[in-house]
Protein backbone atom coordinates (compact mmCIF):
# COMPACT_ATOMS: atom_id res chain seq x y z
CA UNK A 1 0.00 0.00 0.00
CA UNK A 2 1.72 3.70 -0.70
CA UNK A 3 1.89 5.17 2.96
CA UNK A 4 2.60 8.77 1.11
CA UNK A 5 0.30 10.93 3.29
CA UNK A 6 0.10 13.47 0.69
CA UNK A 7 -0.79 10.91 -2.11
CA UNK A 8 -3.57 8.88 0.34
CA UNK A 9 -5.13 12.62 0.81
CA UNK A 10 -4.88 13.39 -2.70
CA UNK A 11 -6.91 10.12 -3.07
CA UNK A 12 -9.38 10.99 -0.09
CA UNK A 13 -10.03 14.25 -2.14
CA UNK A 14 -10.43 13.11 -5.46
CA UNK A 15 -12.00 9.67 -5.07
CA UNK A 16 -13.50 10.54 -1.78
CA UNK A 17 -16.77 9.16 -2.68
CA UNK A 18 -15.73 5.58 -3.53
CA UNK A 19 -13.38 5.45 -0.23
CA UNK A 20 -16.24 6.35 2.11
CA UNK A 21 -18.37 3.85 0.28
CA UNK A 22 -16.09 1.19 1.02
CA UNK A 23 -15.26 1.80 3.94
CA UNK A 24 -19.22 2.31 5.24
CA UNK A 25 -19.38 -1.06 3.78
CA UNK A 26 -16.57 -3.09 5.47
CA UNK A 27 -17.72 -5.06 7.99
CA UNK A 28 -14.30 -5.38 9.83
CA UNK A 29 -14.68 -1.71 10.78
CA UNK A 30 -16.65 -0.23 13.70
CA UNK A 31 -19.45 2.70 12.70
CA UNK A 32 -20.97 4.74 15.33
CA UNK A 33 -23.36 6.85 14.80
CA UNK A 34 -24.50 10.65 15.98
CA UNK A 35 -26.74 12.20 14.09
CA UNK A 36 -26.01 12.76 10.78
CA UNK A 37 -22.00 11.29 11.71
CA UNK A 38 -20.73 8.58 11.27
CA UNK A 39 -17.07 7.83 12.91
CA UNK A 40 -15.93 4.53 11.92
CA UNK A 41 -12.42 2.72 13.63
CA UNK A 42 -10.99 -0.49 13.23
CA UNK A 43 -12.79 -3.53 15.01
CA UNK A 44 -11.60 -6.17 16.89
CA UNK A 45 -11.30 -8.28 13.70
CA UNK A 46 -8.94 -6.30 11.87
CA UNK A 47 -5.77 -6.36 13.41
CA UNK A 48 -3.88 -4.25 10.91
CA UNK A 49 -5.06 -2.51 7.82
CA UNK A 50 -5.53 -4.67 4.84
CA UNK A 51 -6.84 -2.29 2.14
CA UNK A 52 -5.92 1.10 1.46
CA UNK A 53 -9.45 2.67 2.81
CA UNK A 54 -8.77 0.86 6.12
CA UNK A 55 -5.70 3.28 6.71
CA UNK A 56 -8.02 6.37 7.65
CA UNK A 57 -10.65 4.41 9.73
CA UNK A 58 -8.14 5.47 12.76
CA UNK A 59 -11.41 7.98 14.01
CA UNK A 60 -12.22 9.07 10.49
CA UNK A 61 -15.86 10.94 10.72
CA UNK A 62 -18.09 11.32 7.82
CA UNK A 63 -21.31 11.74 6.38
CA UNK A 64 -23.93 9.50 4.15
CA UNK A 65 -26.00 10.66 1.01
CA UNK A 66 -24.00 12.02 -0.14
CA UNK A 67 -20.73 10.87 1.25
CA UNK A 68 -18.59 13.57 2.54
CA UNK A 69 -15.82 14.12 4.93
CA UNK A 70 -15.86 15.57 8.06
CA UNK A 71 -13.11 15.25 9.95
CA UNK A 72 -9.67 13.07 10.25
CA UNK A 73 -7.56 12.50 13.07
CA UNK A 74 -4.27 11.01 12.12
CA UNK A 75 -4.29 8.57 9.25
CA UNK A 76 -2.32 4.87 10.11
CA UNK A 77 0.83 5.66 11.39
CA UNK A 78 3.56 2.43 11.31
CA UNK A 79 6.64 1.70 13.24
CA UNK A 80 10.01 1.75 11.67
CA UNK A 81 10.58 -1.93 10.00
CA UNK A 82 6.78 -2.47 9.56
CA UNK A 83 5.71 -2.61 6.16
CA UNK A 84 9.07 -2.46 5.15
CA UNK A 85 10.01 0.55 5.99
CA UNK A 86 13.37 1.35 6.84
CA UNK A 87 15.49 3.99 7.65
CA UNK A 88 17.03 4.50 4.02
CA UNK A 89 13.13 4.90 2.36
CA UNK A 90 13.00 8.15 5.22
CA UNK A 91 16.02 9.34 4.23
CA UNK A 92 15.21 9.38 1.03
CA UNK A 93 12.07 11.45 1.41
CA UNK A 94 14.11 13.55 3.90
CA UNK A 95 16.79 14.15 0.94
CA UNK A 96 14.55 15.94 -1.06
CA UNK A 97 15.12 19.57 -2.23
CA UNK A 98 12.32 21.18 -0.07
CA UNK A 99 12.15 18.60 2.81
CA UNK A 100 11.98 19.03 6.38
CA UNK A 101 12.34 16.74 9.50
CA UNK A 102 10.54 17.08 12.26
CA UNK A 103 11.36 14.27 15.39
CA UNK A 104 8.32 15.42 17.44
CA UNK A 105 7.90 13.49 21.15
CA UNK A 106 5.36 10.63 20.96
CA UNK A 107 3.31 10.80 23.95
CA UNK A 108 1.95 7.71 25.93
CA UNK A 109 -1.69 8.96 25.86
CA UNK A 110 -5.35 8.90 24.42
CA UNK A 111 -5.52 10.48 20.66
CA UNK A 112 -8.51 12.93 21.05
CA UNK A 113 -9.82 15.17 17.78
CA UNK A 114 -11.67 18.29 17.90
CA UNK A 115 -13.89 19.73 14.75
CA UNK A 116 -17.07 21.71 14.51
CA UNK A 117 -19.66 20.64 12.29
CA UNK A 118 -22.96 22.72 11.31
CA UNK A 119 -22.08 25.20 14.23
CA UNK A 120 -21.03 22.88 17.26
CA UNK A 121 -18.10 21.50 18.52
CA UNK A 122 -17.88 17.25 18.97
CA UNK A 123 -14.67 15.79 20.67
CA UNK A 124 -14.28 11.84 20.10
CA UNK A 125 -11.90 9.71 20.60
CA UNK A 126 -10.98 6.79 17.76
CA UNK A 127 -13.65 4.85 19.09
CA UNK A 128 -16.53 7.24 20.70
CA UNK A 129 -18.12 10.49 18.93
CA UNK A 130 -20.02 12.82 22.00
CA UNK A 131 -23.42 12.13 21.04
CA UNK A 132 -23.30 8.34 19.64
CA UNK A 133 -23.34 5.00 21.40
CA UNK A 134 -21.72 4.78 25.14
CA UNK A 135 -20.89 1.17 25.18
CA UNK A 136 -17.42 -0.58 24.12
CA UNK A 137 -13.93 0.68 24.02
CA UNK A 138 -13.05 3.89 24.08
CA UNK A 139 -9.93 3.98 22.41
CA UNK A 140 -7.94 0.92 21.13
CA UNK A 141 -4.97 1.64 23.32
CA UNK A 142 -6.13 1.89 27.18
CA UNK A 143 -5.80 -0.42 29.29
CA UNK A 144 -8.09 -2.62 30.52
CA UNK A 145 -8.96 -0.97 33.91
CA UNK A 146 -10.09 2.31 31.94
CA UNK A 147 -12.07 1.05 29.25
CA UNK A 148 -14.83 2.76 30.70
CA UNK A 149 -13.44 5.71 31.97
CA UNK A 150 -15.11 8.95 30.90
CA UNK A 151 -12.57 10.07 27.76
CA UNK A 152 -14.70 12.57 26.22
CA UNK A 153 -16.34 13.99 29.64
CA UNK A 154 -13.31 14.13 30.82
CA UNK A 155 -11.08 15.75 27.97
CA UNK A 156 -14.00 18.39 27.52
CA UNK A 157 -13.62 19.81 30.94
CA UNK A 158 -9.71 20.03 30.89
CA UNK A 159 -10.18 21.92 27.43
CA UNK A 160 -12.93 24.41 29.12
CA UNK A 161 -10.35 24.35 32.31
CA UNK A 162 -7.38 25.15 30.26
CA UNK A 163 -8.06 26.40 26.94
CA UNK A 164 -11.38 27.69 26.47
CA UNK A 165 -11.25 28.26 22.68
CA UNK A 166 -11.69 24.64 21.96
CA UNK A 167 -15.25 24.70 23.69
CA UNK A 168 -16.70 26.95 21.43
CA UNK A 169 -17.29 27.03 17.51
CA UNK A 170 -15.44 29.43 15.97
CA UNK A 171 -14.68 30.77 12.16
CA UNK A 172 -11.31 30.37 11.90
CA UNK A 173 -11.40 26.80 12.85
CA UNK A 174 -14.54 25.67 10.66
CA UNK A 175 -12.71 22.49 8.70
CA UNK A 176 -9.90 21.95 10.61
CA UNK A 177 -9.78 18.70 12.67
CA UNK A 178 -7.20 19.57 15.88
CA UNK A 179 -5.64 16.34 16.92
CA UNK A 180 -4.43 15.79 20.67
CA UNK A 181 -3.03 13.71 22.57
CA UNK A 182 -4.68 13.54 25.94
CA UNK A 183 -3.14 13.45 29.12
CA UNK A 184 -4.75 12.39 32.77
CA UNK A 185 -3.00 10.20 35.35
CA UNK A 186 -6.10 7.71 35.53
CA UNK A 187 -5.96 6.16 32.27
CA UNK A 188 -1.93 6.10 32.43
CA UNK A 189 -0.54 3.48 30.03
CA UNK A 190 3.46 3.26 30.93
CA UNK A 191 4.80 6.64 30.57
CA UNK A 192 4.32 8.62 34.53
CA UNK A 193 3.21 12.21 33.97
CA UNK A 194 2.43 12.84 37.87
CA UNK A 195 -1.13 14.25 38.04
CA UNK A 196 -0.67 16.49 35.09
CA UNK A 197 -4.15 16.81 32.87
CA UNK A 198 -3.43 18.15 29.46
CA UNK A 199 -4.75 18.32 26.18
CA UNK A 200 -1.64 18.52 23.98
CA UNK A 201 -1.88 19.63 20.12
CA UNK A 202 -0.55 17.18 17.69
CA UNK A 203 -1.66 17.82 13.99
CA UNK A 204 -3.93 19.54 12.20
CA UNK A 205 -6.02 18.52 9.49
CA UNK A 206 -7.20 20.79 7.05
CA UNK A 207 -9.98 19.99 5.38
CA UNK A 208 -10.18 23.00 2.92
CA UNK A 209 -7.50 21.75 0.56
CA UNK A 210 -6.85 18.22 2.39
CA UNK A 211 -3.47 18.74 4.18
CA UNK A 212 -1.97 18.03 7.60
CA UNK A 213 -0.83 21.26 8.50
CA UNK A 214 2.94 21.83 8.65
CA UNK A 215 4.59 21.95 12.64
CA UNK A 216 5.48 25.56 12.12
CA UNK A 217 1.54 26.18 11.46
CA UNK A 218 0.45 23.94 14.37
CA UNK A 219 2.93 25.81 16.54
CA UNK A 220 1.64 29.07 15.26
CA UNK A 221 -1.90 28.01 15.70
CA UNK A 222 -1.44 26.66 19.20
CA UNK A 223 0.07 30.71 19.81
CA UNK A 224 -2.85 32.20 18.08
CA UNK A 225 -5.29 30.04 20.04
CA UNK A 226 -3.10 29.62 23.31
CA UNK A 227 -2.95 25.81 23.06
CA UNK A 228 0.00 23.39 24.06
CA UNK A 229 1.43 21.86 20.70
CA UNK A 230 3.85 19.10 21.23
CA UNK A 231 7.25 19.81 21.78
CA UNK A 232 10.05 18.51 18.98
CA UNK A 233 13.55 16.58 19.95
CA UNK A 234 16.93 17.96 18.39
CA UNK A 235 18.98 14.66 17.83
CA UNK A 236 22.55 15.28 16.66
CA UNK A 237 24.42 13.17 14.04
CA UNK A 238 25.29 13.46 10.11
CA UNK A 239 22.35 10.93 9.02
CA UNK A 240 19.05 10.08 9.36
CA UNK A 241 20.17 6.67 11.21
CA UNK A 242 22.75 8.68 13.50
CA UNK A 243 19.88 10.89 14.78
CA UNK A 244 17.62 8.08 15.92
CA UNK A 245 20.43 6.19 17.39
CA UNK A 246 21.14 9.98 19.30
CA UNK A 247 17.79 10.32 19.80
CA UNK A 248 17.07 6.59 21.56
CA UNK A 249 20.54 7.55 23.69
CA UNK A 250 18.96 10.65 24.57
CA UNK A 251 16.06 8.95 26.38
CA UNK A 252 17.42 5.64 27.41
CA UNK A 253 16.36 4.74 30.87
CA UNK A 254 13.27 6.82 30.68
CA UNK A 255 9.78 5.91 30.89
CA UNK A 256 9.34 8.22 27.73
CA UNK A 257 7.70 6.56 23.88
CA UNK A 258 9.67 8.01 21.90
CA UNK A 259 9.22 9.96 18.65
CA UNK A 260 7.01 10.68 15.64
CA UNK A 261 9.27 11.39 12.63
CA UNK A 262 7.42 13.85 10.45
CA UNK A 263 8.37 14.71 7.23
CA UNK A 264 7.45 17.37 4.92
CA UNK A 265 7.57 18.79 1.38
CA UNK A 266 7.01 22.64 1.36
CA UNK A 267 3.38 23.01 3.12
CA UNK A 268 2.48 19.68 3.34
CA UNK A 269 3.42 16.54 5.61
CA UNK A 270 4.53 13.41 3.72
CA UNK A 271 5.08 10.97 6.11
CA UNK A 272 4.63 9.76 9.40
CA UNK A 273 6.68 7.25 11.06
CA UNK A 274 6.98 6.20 14.75
CA UNK A 275 10.07 5.21 16.58
CA UNK A 276 9.92 3.62 20.28
CA UNK A 277 12.54 3.49 22.77
CA UNK A 278 13.84 0.29 23.66
CA UNK A 279 12.81 0.32 27.52
CA UNK A 280 8.87 1.49 26.37
CA UNK A 281 8.77 -1.52 24.57
CA UNK A 282 10.49 -3.70 26.78
CA UNK A 283 7.63 -2.13 29.64
CA UNK A 284 4.74 -2.93 27.40
CA UNK A 285 5.42 -6.65 27.10
CA UNK A 286 5.29 -6.68 30.64
CA UNK A 287 2.34 -4.72 30.52
CA UNK A 288 1.07 -7.18 28.54
CA UNK A 289 2.02 -10.26 29.70
CA UNK A 290 4.49 -11.40 26.40
CA UNK A 291 6.54 -13.53 27.91
CA UNK A 292 8.44 -16.83 27.09
CA UNK A 293 6.01 -18.82 29.04
CA UNK A 294 2.85 -17.87 27.95
CA UNK A 295 3.20 -18.24 24.63
CA UNK A 296 4.93 -21.47 25.67
CA UNK A 297 1.67 -22.45 27.05
CA UNK A 298 -0.03 -20.75 23.90
CA UNK A 299 1.43 -23.10 21.97
CA UNK A 300 1.16 -26.05 24.01
CA UNK A 301 -2.21 -26.01 24.16
CA UNK A 302 -2.42 -25.84 19.75
CA UNK A 303 -0.69 -29.03 19.24
CA UNK A 304 -2.61 -28.56 15.62
CA UNK A 305 -0.60 -25.49 14.85
CA UNK A 306 2.28 -26.22 12.83
CA UNK A 307 4.26 -22.41 12.14
CA UNK A 308 4.03 -19.40 12.95
CA UNK A 309 1.20 -18.47 10.82
CA UNK A 310 -1.21 -20.46 13.07
CA UNK A 311 0.50 -18.53 16.17
CA UNK A 312 0.32 -15.22 14.45
CA UNK A 313 -3.06 -15.55 13.40
CA UNK A 314 -4.52 -16.80 16.71
CA UNK A 315 -2.62 -13.55 18.74
CA UNK A 316 -3.83 -11.48 15.97
CA UNK A 317 -7.68 -12.75 16.79
CA UNK A 318 -7.41 -11.33 20.24
CA UNK A 319 -7.32 -7.86 19.24
CA UNK A 320 -4.79 -4.86 19.50
CA UNK A 321 -5.77 -4.46 23.29
CA UNK A 322 -4.43 -7.29 24.28
CA UNK A 323 -1.78 -7.94 21.46
CA UNK A 324 0.32 -4.30 20.47
CA UNK A 325 0.99 -4.58 17.04
CA UNK A 326 4.69 -3.99 18.47
CA UNK A 327 4.41 -6.45 20.48
CA UNK A 328 4.05 -9.42 18.01
CA UNK A 329 7.91 -9.53 17.06
CA UNK A 330 8.44 -9.86 20.66
CA UNK A 331 6.23 -12.74 20.44
CA UNK A 332 7.69 -13.99 17.42
CA UNK A 333 11.19 -14.70 19.29
CA UNK A 334 9.35 -16.33 22.09
CA UNK A 335 7.96 -18.61 19.37
CA UNK A 336 11.14 -19.06 17.77
CA UNK A 337 12.31 -19.80 21.16
CA UNK A 338 10.02 -22.24 22.08
CA UNK A 339 10.07 -23.95 19.00
CA UNK A 340 13.76 -24.30 19.25
CA UNK A 341 13.53 -25.93 22.58
CA UNK A 342 11.24 -28.72 21.43
CA UNK A 343 13.52 -29.54 18.87
CA UNK A 344 15.74 -29.73 21.13
CA UNK A 345 13.43 -32.15 23.45
CA UNK A 346 13.14 -34.27 20.68
CA UNK A 347 16.31 -34.87 20.00
CA UNK A 348 16.92 -35.94 23.52
CA UNK A 349 13.72 -38.50 22.95
CA UNK A 350 15.28 -39.95 19.95
CA UNK A 351 18.76 -40.26 21.94
CA UNK A 352 17.20 -42.07 24.91
CA UNK A 353 15.11 -44.21 22.52
CA UNK A 354 18.26 -45.23 20.63
CA UNK A 355 20.51 -45.24 23.70
CA UNK A 356 18.06 -47.21 25.29
CA UNK A 357 17.29 -49.76 23.07
CA UNK A 358 21.40 -50.98 22.99
CA UNK A 359 21.69 -50.94 26.36
CA UNK A 360 18.49 -53.35 26.68
CA UNK A 361 20.03 -55.17 24.24
CA UNK A 362 22.96 -55.71 26.19
CA UNK A 363 20.98 -56.49 29.41
CA UNK A 364 18.88 -59.33 27.70
CA UNK A 365 21.72 -60.78 26.91
CA UNK A 366 23.29 -60.92 30.42
CA UNK A 367 19.85 -61.88 31.80
CA UNK A 368 19.26 -64.90 30.15
CA UNK A 369 16.55 -65.86 27.78
CA UNK A 370 13.47 -65.49 29.20
CA UNK A 371 15.46 -62.92 31.46
CA UNK A 372 13.62 -62.46 34.92
CA UNK A 373 11.92 -58.83 35.25
CA UNK A 374 13.75 -57.53 38.11
CA UNK A 375 17.49 -59.18 36.56
CA UNK A 376 16.87 -57.25 33.42
CA UNK A 377 16.32 -54.44 35.19
CA UNK A 378 19.41 -54.65 37.58
CA UNK A 379 21.21 -55.30 34.07
CA UNK A 380 19.70 -52.62 32.76
CA UNK A 381 20.80 -50.31 35.25
CA UNK A 382 24.03 -51.21 35.60
CA UNK A 383 24.65 -50.36 32.60
CA UNK A 384 22.53 -46.84 32.77
CA UNK A 385 24.20 -45.53 35.26
CA UNK A 386 27.60 -45.15 33.80
CA UNK A 387 25.88 -42.78 30.73
CA UNK A 388 24.59 -39.87 31.00
CA UNK A 389 20.83 -38.65 30.87
CA UNK A 390 19.67 -41.48 33.07
CA UNK A 391 16.29 -40.61 33.50
CA UNK A 392 15.72 -40.39 30.16
CA UNK A 393 17.34 -44.19 29.76
CA UNK A 394 14.98 -45.06 32.94
CA UNK A 395 11.90 -43.70 30.72
CA UNK A 396 12.88 -45.81 27.65
CA UNK A 397 13.08 -48.61 29.79
CA UNK A 398 9.21 -48.08 31.37
CA UNK A 399 7.76 -46.98 28.20
CA UNK A 400 7.32 -43.47 29.31
CA UNK A 401 10.28 -41.76 27.09
CA UNK A 402 7.65 -39.15 25.79
CA UNK A 403 8.20 -35.60 24.70
CA UNK A 404 6.41 -35.00 27.89
CA UNK A 405 8.51 -36.74 30.16
CA UNK A 406 11.53 -35.24 28.20
CA UNK A 407 10.08 -31.66 29.27
CA UNK A 408 9.80 -32.58 33.18
CA UNK A 409 13.57 -33.57 33.03
CA UNK A 410 14.60 -30.53 30.64
CA UNK A 411 12.42 -27.77 31.73
CA UNK A 412 13.65 -24.98 29.88
CA UNK A 413 15.85 -24.42 26.47
CA UNK A 414 18.48 -23.73 28.45
CA UNK A 415 18.59 -27.06 30.62
CA UNK A 416 17.60 -28.75 27.13
CA UNK A 417 20.74 -27.06 26.03
CA UNK A 418 22.96 -27.88 28.64
CA UNK A 419 21.61 -32.02 28.66
CA UNK A 420 22.26 -32.13 24.89
CA UNK A 421 25.71 -30.61 25.61
CA UNK A 422 26.38 -33.75 27.56
CA UNK A 423 25.53 -36.37 24.75
CA UNK A 424 27.37 -34.16 21.96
Amino acid sequence: MNLRLDHLLTELRERGHAILAAIDADPLLVHRQSGSLVLTNAGGALFTPQEPHQLFAKGLVYRREPFQVVSLPLVKIYNLGEKSVSVADIAGLASEADARLHFLHKLDGTLIQRFQHEGRVYFTTRGMIEGGPCYGVQDEDAPAHVQNFDFLGTARKVAERLYPALSEARPELDGLTLVFEFIHPETRVITNYGERQDLVLLACFDRHDFRYRTYREVRELATTHSLTAVDEFSPVGGSLAEQIDSLLATIAGTDQEGTVITIEHGHRVVYRVKVKSPEYLRVLKLVVTCTYDRTAEIVDVHPEWTNWQDFETHMRGLGREQVPEEVLDFYREHYDAHTAYLADCERLRAWGAETAARVLAEARAEAGNPPDPRLLRKCFAARAVKLPLRPLLFAAFDGELTIATVRKIASSPAEAREALGKIA
